[in-house]
């Protein structure tokens, strides 16, 4: 009895051993063990589906990645172009800018029409600043031209020798001579004498190339030698507002070549 007791215990050890064996490593092996006799556990069913979605999850996310990659790439080679294509589109505007100053600075300095030339700079210049009053003043003369500063000088010399030959110098003139008539024509020889000196003055300044005060002298005078020079007037302001034209856009022109030149060396 004692042996059969024993040995039914020992069995019944070995049992419980066993089934704690298997109850703790169960989760290890019990699912390929069902699976190899094609029997499937709804829990094992499901830990299978979502460890595939996963790795097509990971999967797709790999492929955006380098997708993304791909775009990210290309994307810096579009804006790397699109950098120079502006730079160049840049470059080529200041270039169209400058020829077409350069264009209206030949055309002003000689006789002729610079209407194609001026439609150019205000196309290529839509903000012309400080010079849009001048381009104004000289659009006028655009077909038919500014009178150069030579002519105006000649011009003006023949008007004003024509203007002392009516009697505004020779007045003064007798009037210092014949003393006796001077009371009776002191009124108007003093308005001689101020004309005379004041075309005088202008004469002066047209020799010496000073076309402005030219211009301001003769505005100041009154009568007859204002009216003869009226149009000599308007034409000699079209021509100092075209020499400050000329100037200006030098300026801007040595302006833009001091920027390119520093650009240029960058590069």
């Amino acid at each position: 009895m004692d042996q059969n007791e024993t040995s039914d215990r020992s069995s019944a050890r070995t049992l419980a051993i066993i089934a704690i064996l298997v109850a703790v490593t169960a989760p290890f092996w019990e699912g390929p063990l069902l699976a190899s006799i094609n029997i499937h556990m709804p829990m094992t069913r499901e830990i299978a589906e979502n460890t595939s979605a996963l790795d097509r999850l990971d999967r797709r996310t790999a492929e955006l990645e380098q997708q993304l990659g791909t775009a990210t790439a290309q994307l810096g080679r579009l804006q790397a172009q699109l950098a120079e294509t502006t730079g160049r589109a840049n470059a080529a505007a200041e270039r169209t800018t400058t020829l077409a100053m350069v264009e209206l600075i030949t055309a002003l300095r000689r006789a002729g029409a610079f209407d194609i030339q001026l439609t150019a700079l205000r196309s290529t210049l839509p903000d012309a600043g400080e010079l849009k009053p001048l381009l104004d003043q000289i659009e006028p003369y655009a077909v038919t031209g500014i009178p150069p500063a030579g002519r105006l000088r000649q011009e003006f010399l023949r008007i004003s020798a024509r203007l002392s030959d009516r009697g505004f110098m020779p007045i003064a003139w007798m009037s210092r001579i014949l003393p006796w008539q001077r009371s009776a024509n002191a009124a108007p020889a003093s308005a001689a004498e101020t004309t005379a000196q004041t075309l005088a003055d202008a004469v002066t300044q047209v020799g010496g190339d000073d076309l402005a005060g030219a211009v301001i002298t003769v505005q100041s005078m009154t009568g007859a030698a204002h009216d003869a020079l009226a149009d000599w007037v308007e034409d000699a302001k079209a021509r100092v507002a075209a020499d400050a034209v000329v100037q200006r856009l030098n300026d801007q022109i040595n302006q833009r070549s001091n920027k390119t030149v520093p650009a240029a060396r960058k590069a």
